[in-house]
């Protein structure tokens, strides 16, 4: 249930489930105030999101060691720990997965708008869709690689699952202080580590699910800090926002674990490297592991460009 991760903090740890926060709260013995706060104002809960893209973010020196390798492996100080190894990606929401999100909401709210009541209903999930889940910055470094999720899964099938599809598994809900992450897990059919873990479901009722070469998540909590709330007019069939006092709240997300043996490549070519990389401001609190220091946008974006310039 408790466990201090690889980064020295206490995660509390829920095995082959993805809990929804409703369901984390009938976990016995659960200690967390933020989990069971009963104040925070009206939000868009359980709001389905589609996502193609998965992005692997790093510093300067992750970044230099991905080209020179021509692929992502496990940093050499955590291969040489007796963990299992893991390749980490978080999903990557667009813009354009936010909106067509906001229009199944609504259409699950309201069925019978009126082209008019569609036409005049103004944005309101962008008001919400403030948590890190949702952030262009990340507090793991400056350099962000992003792939379609069903490209990833074709790169690590041809690579190491011979003819056969790798398995994706329901591996974790974890929470820490302010923070429910969902692991899913991604491995070869001939290992054999996971099979007690369920596999992860197509379409269904459930938190996250993969179908169609997109990621399906049922967010459970937008924002990390709630100043605004969600006002449904009924009879008007709309919604908008108002002002609330500030309330901070856990947020939630989704991960992808690919397996990784010691060793293990996943080999990815120059150009769809060079193609795929983007400069990115580091968030706080950063969690890049020493020697690596954050970089402002600036010296990332010229470490990027130099970097591309001497492979031109």
């Amino acid at each position: 249930m408790k466990r201090i991760n690889n980064r020295d903090v206490t995660e509390t740890f829920i095995e082959g489930q993805h809990l929804s926060l409703s369901d984390l709260k009938e976990v016995p013995n659960i200690e967390n105030g933020y989990l069971y706060k009963n104040n925070i104002p009206a939000y868009p809960q359980s709001v389905e999101f589609r996502v193609e893209k998965l992005s692997h973010v790093t510093g300067e020196e992750g970044l230099r060691g991905i080209f020179h390798n021509l692929g992502f492996r496990q940093p050499s100080e955590l291969v040489a720990s007796d963990q299992h190894h893991y390749l980490w990606w978080d999903l990557s929401v667009t813009p354009d997965d936010i909106s067509a999100a906001e229009d199944r909401f609504l259409a699950s709210l309201f069925p019978h708008q009126s082209a008019a009541q569609i036409c005049n209903q103004r944005p309101v999930l962008e008001h919400f869709t403030t948590s890190k889940a949702f952030q262009k910055e990340s507090p793991y470094g400056n350099f962000r690689f992003t792939f379609s999720f069903k490209e990833l899964l074709w790169h690590y099938g041809e690579q190491f699952c011979g003819d056969q599809s790798p398995v994706l598994r329901v591996y974790e809900t974890v929470l820490y202080r302010r923070e429910v992450q969902y692991k899913v897990l991604v491995h070869p059919h001939d290992i054999n580590l996971y099979d007690h873990y369920p596999r992860l479901p197509g379409k269904e009722d459930g938190v996250c699910g993969y179908n169609d070469g997109a990621m399906w998540w049922r967010c459970q909590a937008p924002s990390e800090t709630y100043k605004l709330k969600l006002e449904v007019n009924k009879s008007n069939r709309s919604v908008h926002v108002s002002p609330h006092r500030e309330e901070y709240y856990v947020w939630d997300h989704v991960c992808v674990a690919f397996h990784m043996e010691p060793g293990w490549l996943l080999h990815v070519d120059r150009k769809k490297l060079l193609k795929r990389v983007n400069a990115c401001e580091t968030s706080k609190p950063c969690l890049l592991r020493a020697p690596e220091t954050p970089l402002s946008l600036n010296n990332a974006e010229r470490v990027l460009a130099d970097l591309k310039a001497s492979m031109s």
